[in-house]
C-alpha cells in the first residue's frame, strides 16, 4: 500500500504485529476474542464458540499463537480442559489492544490487515502447488 501525504502514519509496532501474528482470518478472530477476556483463562471449546468456529478450525491458530508467545496455555489431564489466555500486562497484549483499537477506527489499517492475510494465503497456495508439481 502506498502512503500519500495527508494519510495518517501507522505505528510500526502495529504493522510488525500484523506481519508476525495476523496471518489468517481465524487467527485474527482468536486474537480479537482473547483480547476481550481481560487475561482470564478460556477453554478451547468456549473460545471456538465465541469465534463462531469449530474447535478443529482454531486448534492450529492456538498452537501457533502459543508457540509465538502471544498466548499462554494451561494444560490439563483431560485434553478438552486445556485453557488459553492473553496475559493482560504483557507488551504483546498492549500492542494487540492498540491494534484492535486502531483497526476499529482506521479503514486503512483494516485494508492492510486484509491484504496481508490474502498475501499469506496466496503464498501458502503457491507453495502447495509447487510441492505437488
Amino acid at each position: 500500500m502506498f502512503f500519500t501525504p495527508g494519510m495518517e502514519q501507522l505505528d510500526p509496532a502495529l504493522l510488525a504485529f500484523v506481519k508476525c501474528h495476523v496471518t489468517s482470518p481465524v487467527k485474527w478472530e482468536v486474537l480479537r476474542v482473547m483480547a476481550g477476556q481481560d487475561g482470564a483463562w478460556t477453554r478451547a471449546e468456549q473460545l471456538a464458540r465465541r469465534c463462531h468456529r469449530q474447535r478443529q478450525e482454531i486448534s492450529q491458530s492456538l498452537a501457533e499463537l502459543v508457540a509465538d508467545g502471544v498466548l499462554e496455555i494451561l494444560l490439563s489431564a483431560a485434553p478438552d480442559d486445556v485453557s488459553y489466555r492473553l496475559a493482560a500486562d504483557e507488551p504483546t497484549s498492549v500492542v494487540l489492544h492498540r491494534l484492535i483499537d486502531a483497526a476499529t477506527h482506521s479503514q486503512q489499517l483494516r485494508a492492510i490487515i486484509a491484504a496481508h492475510m490474502q498475501h499469506v494465503r496466496q503464498q501458502a497456495q503457491a507453495l502447495r502447488s509447487s510441492a505437488a508439481a
